[in-house]
């Protein structure tokens, strides 16, 4: 009679021990990607650096099973411009990427770098966020299938000096 109870314990603590393992592998990742990108404003490539910093941080995660990785431009509570939901439905300034098996890929591209405003001085700076949805796969189909871990994380992008295309 305790068997099975010790039993539906065990595999309870390995399935949400490993699920909460992955939230914190895309937690962790999302952080580390907002970084990279809140440092780069007005440069090209601030998207597709930001996303390989999630990737490398993510590298315990099986890339195949990320759903959705953007980066994007952030409304002052985090939801990205043109959200009117508020669920990350929609995105109206992002950069969203793909999987093509070996890395992330460009899908596509709604927020030229020459259009953040970054400028020194400028109360109106824009904020980038990095979004993720992950599916996390169970091990043993015997708590539950999958699970989604949705993660964002948002920062004001560093400011521009003069030099570098803003007026003073």
């Amino acid at each position: 009679m305790i068997t099975p109870v010790f039993v539906l314990v065990v595999f309870a603590i390995l399935e949400f021990g490993l699920l909460f393992k992955d939230w914190l592998s895309v937690s962790s990742s999302v952080r580390a990607g907002v970084r990279i990108a809140s440092a780069e404003p007005r440069d090209s490539g601030f998207a597709t650096d930001a996303v390989a910093n999630v990737a490398r941080e993510a590298g315990a995660l099986g890339l195949t099973n990320v759903e959705e990785l953007w980066v994007y431009r952030a409304e002052a509570d985090g939801s990205p411009v043109g959200d009117v939901r508020g669920d990350f439905s929609t995105c109206t300034s992002c950069v969203k990427f793909r999987w093509d098996g070996n890395a992330f890929v460009v899908a596509s591209d709604d927020w030229p770098a020459t259009s953040h405003n970054a400028c020194q001085g400028d109360p109106g700076r824009n904020d980038v966020g990095v979004y993720v949805k992950y599916e996390h796969a169970s091990v043993t189909n015997f708590i539950f299938d999958s699970m989604t871990i949705e993660d964002h994380a948002v920062m004001t992008f560093e400011p521009v000096p003069a030099t570098r295309g803003c007026k003073p």
